[in-house]
């Protein structure tokens, strides 16, 4: 089975959405649809009763922390129901307003909390913000975590390796020598792909991304590190099985 680790499935309009799904369908994608809020997760939860290869999971982006902090409370209930927590963590680079860190701090601390209480895998934003989002997943002892589109420093990025974190490919792969090097270094068991929704390749080269971008992510990433698509297909099955095991 293909897996597509980071997608925001409530992102697509009305059109596109039909399209995703006929994709997702024909190519069994099982496709993680990570929410910024909880507007994002419910609709997610809506598209989900359609499609049963998307997976709805529960967070609060870093771009839509301010203002949550005061009723963190509330979120419990949806952070228990989740099967993965995401998206969530820290942005200290695309967000312009400064501050509005605290309350990501705030935000990314409790989901925390809550994901080891509850051992549930964590999907996370790390933009900008990479040495202070692997500080406090020492501080928490987090050990079941998917790291979103990783493009920071090399040093963080052999911290968070050693620590057998895994790590998600996005489209960039095609775009960016820095993703490429990024790509060559992390482990193939530890290695996902992602579309990251319609709005990562529409920001890199102008066009919708679809769900079947995952083949031509993986068919490079096979070429990269010397396996056959079918190879790639079952490492990423097995990487899948031994993070998320029967949460799923």
């Amino acid at each position: 089975m293909l897996i597509d680790v980071h997608t925001h499935i409530d992102q697509y309009s009305k059109e596109d959405l039909k399209r995703a799904i006929k994709e997702i369908n024909e190519n069994k994608i099982l496709s993680i649809a990570n929410s910024m809020d909880m507007e994002s997760y419910i609709k997610s939860k809506k598209i989900s009763e359609m499609c049963s290869y998307i997976v709805p999971t529960f967070g609060i982006h870093p771009w839509k922390a301010k203002g949550c902090e005061r009723d963190l409370w509330t979120l419990i209930p949806y952070i228990e129901e989740t099967p993965i927590i995401g998206e969530i963590g820290l942005d200290f680079f695309w967000v312009e307003d400064k501050t509005s860190f605290e309350s990501q701090m705030k935000v990314f601390e409790f989901f925390l909390r809550e994901a080891k209480r509850l051992n549930k895998v964590i999907n996370i934003h790390t933009k900008g913000a990479e040495e202070e989002v692997l500080k406090l997943l020492d501080k928490y002892s987090m050990s079941r975590v998917i790291v979103h589109w990783y493009s920071g420093p090399k040093n963080v990025l052999y911290k968070m390796i050693d620590r057998g974190y895994y790590f998600t490919i996005s489209t960039e792969l095609f775009y960016s020598d820095i993703i490429r090097e990024i790509a060559t270094i992390v482990p193939v068991d530890k290695m996902f792909v992602e579309t990251d929704g319609p709005g990562a390749e529409e920001w890199l080269s102008g066009n919708i991304g679809m769900p079947k971008l995952v083949l031509r992510i993986m068919k490079r990433l096979g070429e990269m590190k010397k396996l056959t698509f079918e190879e790639m297909e079952k490492q990423m099955e097995d990487n899948f099985s031994a993070l998320v095991g029967n949460d799923i």
